[in-house]
């Protein structure tokens, strides 16, 4: 049985694989300055070609947005064109992809509790819960044409995604927020968890947020992700989300403590690392 891989490139993006299928979340490689953002953003092909050579990423079954912000989907439809992969999201992502010129690529529209087959994965969408003080929020209904304001990447519907796999399974939560009870009935061996904007939550939310999703679903291992400043490039080494948006310290003693209970290994995933 081949063996199941996953690699970090920053935000929510998690790569997983066994060598011959593989699924990548979001895919958000071109992480636009402070200013573009305040202005116009695009992808950028040459940052999304350094990613994907270093992920050792030519071909994917699919490309998963967990929402359709700009830190989620702004290469996304362009990832999935040059990997031959199927784009899958919500509607608001398919407009992206329409306003990209990208209309005839493959799409598959996800929903939340509906099983869809990628290569030897099953990907099972979950619904989700975008993190609290969600800035853009609302559905994406005309085709984003870029450059665009990051205003125009609306929410949309957020989801979680589980990846069951003959040899594992790995769930990817990229906001830092919980639907009660949406976890329930699965498990996973690996979890990768949103942490931005959680240092900002009490301590009792944050051990809830943990009851309702590791807690759900018993894992080995926990990759606090969605904690980096999403505005510098991949070229420059990670920096923390400033204080002013979240305080992942404080994230990470609620996390640690947790963890040593459950006996989980709790580590934050390293850029490029494969696992």
């Amino acid at each position: 049985m081949p063996e199941l891989r996953t690699a970090f490139a920053g935000v929510s993006n998690v790569l997983v694989t066994d060598g011959t299928s593989s699924v990548l979340v979001d895919g958000f490689f071109s992480r636009p300055s402070l200013v573009k953002m305040a202005t116009r953003v695009a992808p950028d092909r040459g940052r999304i070609d350094e990613a994907l050579s270093r992920l050792g990423v030519t071909k994917l079954d699919a490309v998963l947005v967990a929402h359709s912000h700009v830190d989620h989907v702004l290469d996304a439809p362009v990832v999935a064109e040059l990997t031959g992969a199927t784009l899958a999201g919500s509607p608001s992502t398919r407009k992206v992809q329409e306003g990209y010129g990208l209309a005839t690529e493959p799409f598959e529209e996800l929903v939340p509790g509906k099983p869809v087959e990628f290569g030897a994965f099953t990907v099972t969408p979950v619904d989700a819960r975008h993190s609290d003080g969600d800035r853009v929020p609302g559905e994406i209904t005309e085709p984003v044409r870029v450059p665009a304001k990051a205003k125009a990447f609306k929410t949309g519907r957020c989801y979680s995604f589980h990846l069951a796999h003959p040899a594992g399974s790995v769930l990817v939560h990229a906001s830092a927020n919980f639907l009660p009870g949406a976890l329930a009935g699965y498990s996973a061996d690996v979890v990768y968890l949103g942490a931005g904007a959680a240092g900002k939550q009490s301590e009792e939310w944050r051990e809830e947020y943990w009851r309702e999703t590791v807690g759900a679903l018993g894992p080995k291992k926990v990759r606090p992700i969605h904690w980096d400043a999403f505005w510098r490039p991949l070229s420059k080494p990670l920096k923390l989300l400033p204080k002013v948006f979240d305080d992942l310290d404080t994230t990470m003693g609620t996390f640690k403590r947790l963890a040593a209970e459950d006996d989980i290994d709790l580590a934050l995933p390293e850029l490029w690392k494969t696992e």
